[in-house]
């Protein structure tokens, strides 16, 4: 279907090579600024949760540095031995003192040996006593450090608790914990994230310490949680967003931050939808301009179809009207300069075959009416054979050997039958001229299947004969044929009385308007020259040791 219309064609074309190639680079575009924007937005984030972490382990550590610096307060030790009103008034004011650059960002409390509250800087006087027999204060105990665990009470309103044994002459006299809740967290992640991010902080389980608002709404804990459940990776994006986690420190805390996904389905669907417009309105200025440039284009191949026809039946003289400059003008002129040739051609073919029509029949004329003279000289042999007389017999059966081929409607014949016809003839002239002439012929077996004209050997030997040899008492025609790199040669030389210069510039300048007793010559010259070009037909020369010789060329050809 596309091959039968040019138009089609060159819309297809356009839309290898518009239309595809936007379609191919739109999808890849896609694909790359998906690519490129997906790596700067974790870049962003990566940095982002990186900040985080930093912020809550350095955070962490400074409350662990303040709660070392507390356990070994000497203040805070009398207290914890004595116990009594003014130990607690100090023990008090040195609590403010010590933990000033922390109390925004947490709440201190002392504990005794026994988990009861004794001095903190929280208004709230609620949780009063930690048990410690389990939790924390346990773990604190037993281990000499620093712990820092998720709140395991519920009733607390703490989130994180930062606990360490005071410790005097190897024995547990007390504690200090450290309580962040909520607020103290969110003012901690305050100087380094903001309120479009989700922030989750989770423990060595995976279970929930901390929550920002718009996490808690989009339950990014749980999300997380059955994501390393179930081995998944949590940095993949999803319809939920991209996440990303960090550990804090050497806190076993994690933090993990939540982003929306930049290239949601609706966005990509609309940068599809857009690249699809684009193709649509390239697809029909593709339609346009197919129309206008087959249009454009078609014309002059119109003209020259037209002009085509005409010439098809037999109108040379059409010609088509044209003034591009482009290869379509070049195509109509190529087109005028063929159609004017060919005219040229054909009416030179006519006058060529005018010309041989005419030669023939001078030849034929030439033949003195052969169908008489064969029957004639029929009756001459057989009457000379009763009466006795060979030699007219032998004349009578050559010349109408001779006149029947002349007669014959074949136009062509073996280069064999050719010399056979020339000794026919040959046994004329010798009976004719007494035998006072020889004659030779050389020629190799592999040409005599060779096909030549008809009638071109028998009168160039004639000329040889009544033109070389005249006035002679004697002489020689030597006829020799060869193969020159498939060019069947004919060399018909005599020792006579040579060929004039004259004659020798006519037959070199084809001029046949003087034949001048030369008809039989000229007539295989054109002969020659009409059936196979001017490249081949006769030469003439004079030979240095006296003589002539003729040269007929024409092409080596069985068939």
């Amino acid at each position: 279907m596309i091959r039968k219309s040019f138009k089609r064609e060159l819309l297809s074309a356009f839309i290898l090579v518009a239309i595809l190639p936007l379609l191919i680079s739109g999808i890849f575009l896609i694909r790359a600024f998906r690519a490129r924007i997906s790596q700067n937005y974790e870049k962003l984030a990566l940095s982002q949760i990186q900040a985080a972490s930093s912020e809550l382990d350095s955070k962490l550590s400074m409350f662990k540095y303040d709660m070392t610096a507390l356990a070994n307060d000497e203040v805070i030790l009398e207290m914890l031995g004595k116990n009594t009103p003014l130990t607690g008034s100090r023990s008090y004011r040195r609590l403010f003192t010590l933990t000033t650059d922390l109390r925004d960002y947490g709440d201190f409390t002392v504990y005794d040996v026994d988990g009861n509250s004794l001095i903190s800087t929280s208004s709230d006087n609620a949780l009063t006593s930690m048990p410690t027999y389990f939790g924390i204060l346990k773990e604190v105990s037993d281990s000499h450090t620093i712990a820092i665990r998720k709140t395991q009470d519920y009733e607390d309103p703490s989130l994180i608790q930062i606990a360490c044994a005071v410790m005097q002459n190897g024995s547990c006299i007390g504690y200090i914990v450290a309580s962040l809740d909520t607020d103290n967290i969110s003012a901690i992640l305050s100087s380094t994230t903001d309120s479009s991010l989700e922030i989750v902080i989770l423990d060595k389980y995976w279970d929930q310490v901390y929550s920002n608002e718009r996490a808690k709404n989009d339950n990014v804990a749980w999300e997380v949680r059955n994501r390393r459940l179930n081995n998944l990776d949590i940095s993949q994006p999803t319809d939920h967003g991209i996440f990303f986690i960090r550990d804090i420190g050497d806190t076993e805390l994690s933090i993990v931050l939540g982003k929306e996904n930049i290239f949601t389905p609706d966005v990509t669907k609309t940068m599809a939808r857009v690249m699809l417009l684009m193709a649509a309105v390239s697809m029909f200025l593709c339609l346009i301009v197919a129309e206008a440039m087959s249009a454009y284009l078609t014309l002059p191949i119109r003209k020259l179809s037209k002009a085509m026809k005409k010439a098809e039946s037999g109108d040379l003289s059409a010609r088509v009207d044209t003034n591009r400059q482009d290869e379509l003008g070049q195509l109509g002129r190529n087109y005028n300069k063929m159609a004017g040739e060919l005219q040229n051609y054909m009416e030179l073919e006519i006058q060529k075959q005018k010309e041989l029509d005419e030669r023939t029949i001078a030849m034929m004329q030439a033949q003195l009416n052969p169908h008489f003279l064969y029957n004639t000289l029929d009756t001459m042999k057989w009457t000379a054979k009763t009466k006795g007389v060979p030699e007219i017999a032998t004349l009578s059966s050559s010349l109408a050997i001779i006149l029947r081929m002349a007669i014959s409607g074949k136009k062509f014949v073996k280069l064999e039958d050719e010399i056979s016809l020339v000794n026919y003839y040959i046994t004329i002239q010798k009976i004719r001229f007494s035998g006072n002439f020889s004659f030779d012929i050389e020629v190799p077996l592999e040409l005599e299947d060779c096909i030549v004209p008809k009638l071109i050997l028998q009168p160039v030997v004639e000329n040889a004969i009544v033109h070389g040899l005249r006035d002679m008492a004697g002489g020689q025609v030597f006829v020799n044929i060869y193969d020159n790199n498939g060019v069947l040669t004919i060399e018909v030389s005599d020792d006579g009385v040579g060929i004039a210069d004259e004659e020798i510039k006519r037959i070199e300048e084809r001029n046949h308007k003087q034949e001048e007793g030369h008809l039989g010559l000229y007539n295989v010259d054109t002969i020659i020259r009409l059936y196979y070009g001017d490249d081949y037909g006769i030469r003439a020369k004079r030979l240095p040791e006296g003589g002539s010789m003729i040269t007929v060329t024409l092409p080596v050809k069985r068939s």
